[in-house]
This record gives structure tokens, C-alpha cells and sequence, in this order.
């Protein structure tokens, strides 16, 4: 009995060596497939043209469809400002003597609920250009055939001074400004996600698809917009870009002193391709 045995187990062991033989084959080969070839050296080159054949060199990689192409003779990368539509950003600033030889005025300003205006100081330029608090540049006229080009810097600079949560309610006379006037201005737009038709959005400066793809807008980086028509077919999920012309108002919306909301436009005309 203890014969059988003892050819059983030869027998299995037998069968596990030839079983894991070839495994351990390819592990071999797939270890020496996956170490990085080593180009061979100039002497390696002359021994094998005299019949060495055990150094291998890798072949070159093809280009990937992904590497950049060689441009044409005279042509340039495609600029920034060549899309339709980008976010408004702040417009370069007048030169300072353009600035000093301007005209200073006061404007009328409108009350706003729950702040208190900060002087700021406005200069007309030759151009109709207007410099505000020697930082900031507004362009247009504030009506409906040119309406002020505002920038989302200028419009964030709100939260240097105004921050409710924090008592702080002290609004920039600059902001103030242009409550009730007609602008203009560029940026990423969130649509209900559930409506087919929409007569509201809401204009941004991030990307952001009204749930979860995306930077949550701010107070101070967001305006809400009621449109002056319906809407309807825009993609849900998805980042859609426009510019959006028409009334501006500085409403704070305060809920428990958190600022909820800060801008407004009214009467809004789009123009996007969604």
C-alpha cells in the first residue's frame, strides 16, 4: 500500500512541475518584454555585423495621432479671442496720461438695500472711456444700442468690501453705478434641469452645469438673468457658453446675514449657440 502511495505522489508532483512549467515560461517572457531595451553600444553594433545576433535594438516609436503637427510656413496658433464667445475679463487699462487728462464727474447713484455706498472716483476719457478707482475700465454707454462691456473682475471686486456674514455692508460706489443701466457681458450659463422651457438662467464666470460638473458660482461671480423671451433645447449636463445683454441691478439677496445673491439682469437677450 504504501508503494501506491509513493507513485501517487510522484505522479502529482510530476504533474504540478509540468502544470506551472509553462507559467513560469511566460513570466519570463512577459518580464523581458516589459524592462526597458538598451540601445547598443557601437562595438555591440560591429560584433553583431560579424554574426552576433543576441543584441536586439527596439524599433523607433510611431507618432502618435495625438503629437502636435509641424504648422504651415507663416501660420500661428489659434488665439484666445478668436472664439465667438470667452468670459469678459477686465480690458486694458488707458495709458496715465490718458487717464490724467480726462474729466472727473459724479454720477447719480441708487439706493441699494441693505449697503452702504463707499465713495469711488469716475473720470470720462476722451474716448467716452470711463476710469473708475484708477483700476477698473468701462466701456459703452450704458443704453441699449451700447451697452456697458463689463468685466467679472470688476464685478467681483465687490467682495473686498461688502461681506454681510461678516457685518461688512459697504458696497463700492462702482458697483452701485451701474444698477439700472443696460450691459453687457460673456460667460458659462446654467439652465433649470428639469424644465423643457426656460424663461431664467444663470450667467457665470466658471464652468458649471447647474449640479455636479464644475465650480459653484458665488454671489460675486454670478448673475442671475431673466430672459426677455423663452427658451428651449439646450443639452442638460453639459457646459454651455453666451453673452447676455440687458438691465443690470444690484439686489442683495441676505438670508440670515449669508449673502444668497448679488446680481441681477432683467429683460435679458441671449446669444449662444447651445
Amino acid at each position: 500500500m504504501k508503494i501506491v502511495w509513493t507513485i501517487v505522489t510522484l505522479l502529482l508532483l510530476g504533474g504540478l512541475v509540468v502544470l506551472f512549467q509553462p507559467e513560469a515560461k511566460l513570466d519570463r517572457e512577459w518580464a523581458g518584454a516589459l524592462e526597458p531595451s538598451t540601445p547598443a553600444s557601437p562595438s555591440d553594433a560591429a560584433d553583431g555585423a560579424g554574426g552576433r545576433a543576441d543584441v536586439e535594438t527596439a524599433p523607433a516609436p510611431k507618432p502618435s495621432v495625438f503629437d502636435e503637427q509641424p504648422r504651415a510656413a507663416g501660420a500661428t496658433a489659434p488665439k484666445a479671442d478668436e472664439r465667438k464667445y470667452q468670459p469678459s475679463v477686465e480690458p486694458n487699462r488707458p495709458a496715465a496720461d490718458a487717464i490724467a487728462g480726462g474729466a472727473r464727474f459724479e454720477p447719480e447713484l441708487p439706493i441699494i438695500p441693505e449697503a452702504e455706498l463707499l465713495p469711488s472716483t469716475f473720470i470720462r476719457l476722451a474716448d467716452g472711456t470711463i476710469s473708475v478707482d484708477d483700476a477698473w475700465t468701462i466701456r459703452g454707454e450704458g443704453t441699449v444700442e451700447s451697452p456697458y462691456e463689463i468685466s467679472w473682475e470688476f464685478l467681483a471686486s465687490a467682495q473686498e468690501e461688502y461681506m454681510p456674514r461678516l457685518g461688512e455692508k459697504k458696497l463700492p460706489a462702482r458697483i452701485a453705478f451701474l444698477s439700472g443701466k443696460q450691459i453687457k457681458i460673456s460667460g458659462y450659463l446654467a439652465f433649470p434641469l428639469v424644465a423643457p422651457t426656460s424663461s431664467e438662467c444663470l450667467l457665470m464666470l466658471n464652468q458649471w452645469d447647474g449640479c455636479c460638473i464644475g465650480v459653484p458660482p458665488t454671489p460675486y461671480d454670478a448673475v442671475e438673468v431673466r430672459l426677455a423671451s423663452e427658451i428651449r433645447g439646450w443639452k442638460k449636463h453639459t457646459i454651455n457658453f453666451g453673452s447676455i445683454e440687458g438691465i443690470f441691478r444690484v439686489e442683495p439677496y441676505l438670508v440670515e446675514n449669508w449673502l444668497v445673491g448679488l446680481y441681477l439682469i432683467e429683460d435679458g437677450k441671449l446669444d449662444t449657440e447651445l
